[in-house]
């Protein structure tokens, strides 16, 4: 580790008002803990930031020290875990500012969704989220962004206004299509390497309700559902959502109705925007008539909704939990796909996954943005996504065998790229397919710019 005096260190922490930390400090562990508790953060430093002047005061002290940077609001992005360097903490900046003329919102760097979709609701306005409400939006929007409802309404990045980003020298820069184009098409789905994004501007749209929710089968209808979900899935309008999923759920800590149960959980989203309620009902049922006819539904959980509680249709744990998580995005999949999964993870075998879930994509998805964006995998029809929490004794030996099986069986369905949102830990394999190589150059060069000493933490 390069070498940092005590004067060094009582400069940063006079330059800053949050909180900094050496490892093995009073307060150290509760300040790096994040949403994946699996992932080994141990850095130098880790800096509680209170203000953009705090970010630029902790990227400045690791430029001069050769310090590498690393950054975190959530941690559910943190599979790489961290060993050295500082670390940068964002969630303190979590200011939300809507303008419903724009209509835009803008967001601090550790401004979660739960935090922003009450403030979107007063005004009757909505956005592109993830999945869970307990996610950072900014990590969200800088991988790309795909939530419940992107086959209608596309990736979070591609509505994004502007980025207020502190690049490698500690200075700021406001990255838009007019100021900075180049870093602003690489913030919209670069990720790493290129600065700490301070703040975000968003598109929000006119949106108060949708259809949604979840449909649970029981154990021995699993094959069953799954196997009627794909047509039905590829039969679908643009204006309809929709993932398959076979849920293994713990016995504690969750509803008990669902506690000790495997389950198949039909997620779906219907969006019409400007439609009466009782129109959005009738159409959003009518959509979803021939599943809820498959098999009998043990729990159903679609209806009309406020667009506020979009996150509970994947109805996803808020953590923190020790999560083993891979993902991939596949070309048009067929029934053989479905045998493969239920072979490794149907509801007569014994597997160590919590979730297993293949996701239609497409429709907004697929479509180019009005302005460009270093989104990679925007072409991919379906993808695939499983999720364990590691149990010593329980299934932490067996992950490591069952995961890379599954995965090999679908191998052929494989789209040439994958997102890095979905990725999980990237091996080298992997992460050589994040972005296509054209993407990727212009993405070198774009980090180079901005971060030449390369301070910020970049690589599988």
């Amino acid at each position: 580790m390069p070498q940092v005096s005590d004067a060094d260190l009582s400069a940063l922490r006079s330059e800053l008002d949050g909180p900094l930390f050496e490892r093995g400090d009073e307060g150290y562990q509760p300040e790096i803990d994040g949403f994946n508790s699996l992932s080994p953060m141990r850095p130098d430093y880790v800096v509680g930031a209170t203000s953009e002047a705090d970010v630029q005061a902790a990227v400045r002290f690791a430029g001069a020290h050769g310090l590498e940077v690393s950054v975190q609001a959530t941690g559910h992005g943190s599979y790489r875990g961290v060993d050295h360097g500082v670390l940068i903490r964002t969630h303190r900046l979590d200011s939300v500012t809507v303008d419903p003329a724009g209509p835009t919102f803008t967001i601090g760097a550790g401004a979660r969704w739960m935090g922003i979709l009450p403030h979107l609701g007063e005004h009757g306005l909505a956005a592109v989220t993830g999945s869970s409400p307990s996610v950072g939006a900014v990590g969200l929007v800088l991988g790309g962004g795909i939530g419940p409802l992107s086959r209608t309404l596309g990736w979070a990045a591609d509505r994004a206004v502007s980025f207020r980003v502190v690049i490698g020298d500690g200075s700021v820069v406001v990255a838009s299509a007019e100021s900075e184009p180049d870093l602003f098409w690489a913030l919209k789905g670069g990720k790493v390497g290129l600065g700490v994004v301070t703040e975000l501007t968003l598109q929000a749209l006119e949106l108060t309700e949708i259809y949604g929710g979840g449909l649970f089968f029981a154990q021995e209808d699993i094959a069953t559902v799954h196997r009627a979900w794909l047509p039905w899935a590829k039969s679908l309008p643009e204006s309809a959502n929709t993932s398959m999923s076979i849920v293994r759920l713990p016995p504690v800590g969750v509803p008990e109705p669902l506690a000790g149960r495997t389950l198949a959980h039909l997620r779906f989203a219907y969006v019409e925007q400007g439609a009466e309620t009782g129109a959005l009902s009738s159409r959003g049922a009518e959509l979803l008539a021939p599943m809820r006819a498959v098999a009998p539904v043990y729990i159903d959980g679609v209806d009309v909704m406020p667009f506020t509680d979009v996150g509970t249709i994947h109805a996803e744990p808020f953590g923190p939990l020790p999560i083993w998580e891979r993902g991939e995005f596949l070309d048009d999949v067929d029934e053989t796909y479905v045998e493969r999964i239920l072979e490794h993870a149907g509801g007569d075998v014994e597997a160590p996954f919590a979730n297993v879930e293949t996701r239609l994509l497409g429709g907004a998805i697929a479509r180019d943005a009005a302005l460009p964006n270093a989104i990679g995998g925007r072409g991919a029809q379906f993808s695939l996504l499983t999720i364990a929490a590691v149990i010593p004794g329980v299934n932490d030996q067996a992950l490591p065998v069952a995961g890379p099986a599954l995965y090999d069986s679908v191998a052929d369905y494989s789209h040439d790229e994958i997102n890095y949102n979905w990725a999980g830990h990237p091996s080298p394999e992997v992460f050589a397919r994040l972005w296509p190589a054209d993407i990727a150059a212009r993405l070198a060069q774009v980090r180079a710019t901005y971060d030449p000493a390369g301070v910020f933490a970049y690589g599988n």
